[in-house]
């Protein structure tokens, strides 16, 4: 006896609690993962130079052998505050970005000066013998 193939209306009917949830998740619209979820405020980025900063220092003052070589440089501004590796000494400068965008800074008998700006730190590094020009940009 051959097997009865099912109306088309009873296909559908089984297949209708499958069929239609799919369906109308595929058409949903989903939200981004970025925009707030409603009630919620975004944090705004102040824009100010906290974060992950890397570059390169390059020596422009060699006056003697113990001046410090130039290489790739990395360091993480918090609160306006970050350190700089003066040589293989270990030696860390203590720098702070102003207000106005200039930074100050140094240890010891090295002085800091420089510039901030939203793109890249710019710093000298210098002693009577030695100075290393340090060039950063955001790393983050």
């Amino acid at each position: 006896m051959p097997m009865k193939t099912p109306p088309p209306a009873r296909l559908l009917a089984a297949a209708l609690p499958i069929i239609l949830p799919l369906a109308l998740g595929a058409c949903a619209h989903h939200r981004p993962a970025t925009t707030p979820v409603a009630g919620t405020r975004p944090v705004p980025r102040t824009g100010g130079p906290d974060g992950g900063w890397s570059g390169t220092s390059t020596r422009f003052q060699a006056d003697s052998r113990s001046c410090p070589n130039p290489g790739l440089v990395s360091t993480q501004v918090f609160d306006r505050q970050f350190q700089l590796r003066w040589g293989n000494r270990g030696s860390d400068l203590s720098a702070s970005i102003q207000p106005d965008g200039s930074i100050i800074g140094g240890a010891g008998d090295v002085t800091l000066s420089g510039k901030y700006t939203a793109e890249r730190i710019t710093v000298d590094a210098t002693t009577d013998a030695c100075g290393l020009h340090y060039t950063l940009h955001r790393s983050n």
